[in-house]
Parts: C-alpha cells; sequence; structure tokens
C-alpha cells in the first residue's frame, strides 16, 4: 500500500516553482531519503507532504487523505524539524518539549495526564536522554536536542516519521548516535521513514528509495540510483567520486552547492 502518493505535482512557495512534475508513491515500512544539494527543494518537498505547504499543481496523498485537508491523517505523522526551525531561547526542559507532541491529539485546552508524562519519559529513555528530563533544552548539545525532538515526534505513536537534516551541525559521533537511533526505529516499529540531507553517506546502508533533487530537476529510483555517476553529476553540477573501502564500504563525495 502507498501511504504517500504524488501525482504529477509542482511544489513551491508564493506559486514560485522549485520543482514539476514529481509523480511516486510510498510504501508502508519503506525507507526514503530526500537527497541534493541547498536549494533544491528538499524541506518544501517535505512541507508539501506534512501539509504546510499546498501544492502548485498536482494531488499529494497521504494516508488516503489529500495533504492539505486537516483530517486524522495529520497525528499520524511524525516530524522533526531543522533545529534553525526551534526557537533556541524557549525556556523549556527537555520533558516540556517531548510533551508538545500529543498537543495535535489532545485539542485545545486540555494538559497533558500523568499517562502522557509517563509516555514521554519512558520516550526520553528511549532515545538514551532519560538522565535529561529536567534539563533546560537550549543548554543540550547538538545532538541531544536532536533526540529530544526525536522524542517528541514519537508521542503521538506515528506511521510515518520524517525527518528534516537531522545530522546537519552535528559532529561525527553525534551523527553515528542519531542515525542508528533513527534506522532502529524505523526497523523495530514498523514505520514508514523520509530522511532529508545533503549528505547521504551515514544512511547508504538503509536506503530502499531515494529522491534526487537538483536545480529545477528531480530524480527518483531505487539505491542503485545515488551509484550512477551520470544522476549524480546532473544533481551537483560536477563529477562526484564514488569511492569504495576494503571492507565494501561505500561513500558518495560530491561538493554541496548553495543556490539562492
Amino acid at each position: 500500500m502507498d501511504v504517500i502518493v504524488f501525482d504529477n505535482v509542482t511544489i513551491g512557495y508564493d506559486g514560485n516553482p522549485v520543482q514539476r512534475g514529481l509523480s511516486f508513491g510510498v510504501k508502508r515500512g519503506e525507507f526514503w531519503a530526500i537527497v541534493g544539494p541547498n536549494g533544491t527543494g528538499k524541506s518544501t518537498l517535505i512541507k508539501t507532504i506534512i501539509g504546510l505547504l499546498p501544492p502548485i499543481s498536482g494531488t499529494v496523498y497521504v494516508l488516503g487523505c489529500p495533504a492539505t485537508h486537516v483530517c486524522e491523517h495529520r497525528k499520524r505523522i511524525g516530524y522533526v524539524p531543522q533545529m534553525n526551525e526551534i526557537d533556541p531561547m524557549f525556556p523549556a526542559t527537555a520533558l516540556d518539549i517531548v510533551l508538545t507532541g500529543i498537543f495535535p491529539k489532545l485539542g485545545l485546552f486540555k494538559r497533558p495526564s500523568r499517562k502522557h508524562v509517563e509516555l514521554a519519559l519512558n520516550l526520553l529513555d528511549e532515545v538514551g536522554l532519560s538522565d535529561k528530563a529536567d534539563a533546560i533544552f537550549r543548554e543540550l548539545s547538538g545532538g541531544q536536542k536532536r533526540r529530544v525532538l526525536i522524542a517528541r515526534a514519537l508521542m503521538g505513536k506515528p506511521e510515518i516519521l520524517i525527518f528534516d537534516e537531522p545530522t546537519a551541525g552535528v559532529d561525527v559521533a553525534s551523527e553515528e548516535q542519531l542515525v542508528k537511533l533513527i534506522t532502529k526505529l524505523h526497523s523495530e516499529n514498523g514505520l514508514t521513514t523520509l530522511f532529508v540531507t545533503h549528505n547521504v553517506n551515514p544512511i547508504l546502508d538503509h536506503i530502499d528509495k531515494v529522491i534526487l533533487l537538483g536545480v529545477g530537476f528531480h530524480v527518483i529510483g531505487d539505491r542503485k540510483t545515488l551509484f550512477d555517476r551520470e544522476v549524480l553529476r546532473r544533481i551537483y553540477g560536477r563529477e562526484v567520486d564514488i569511492i569504495c573501502t576494503p571492507e565494501q564500504k561505500y561513500y558518495i563525495l560530491p561538493e554541496d552547492h548553495h543556490h539562492e
């Protein structure tokens, strides 16, 4: 079953297209990577999926409902935004942040119950932060903040989990921990996962399908698409190195370009 369907969709802001003619279906339980240089529409694509941006044209369905409709399907999507979308001065604890993940299901004027607090504490433990429940969110490290946001996304018990650049700006050790956590959650909970990144290497072994976004064009395929040098050259605008270590570990090494 396709849980996300794009049918000839054009995405963009304020009527200005970023990508045209997107058509694909995401099956339940798949791990998709959305990859490409900055400015090619990666965040625009996922914001269209979660209903924050309407498509300019075409139709998008999520869990059988139009993505633009405010209905039950939205409560079954977990979203981990980029760090720059979180107010760094927000005076909340890690537990407070995680509890905000239940608000869409509670509705207006309802407060989290003791059961919700217990769930939030369990999720903090699951992401390795059981000792940080009372820590001020803004004082946590970059990797810890992202794990808090993952716990928040899990509060609603989602079927689809979407990550927007979850490893950007963290050190290598934190990146490895985050990828290990995300792939573990994906496999153990049977989630459909979309992972937005400009650096595909940390998740290369876990990908089922990929959307490669270039400036004004895209390529959709399976994991093997990532090893097509001609496709990568078009996406990144230069030749791309593909390295294989003696341990059969692959690395794709493009130079990231920033497009306004």
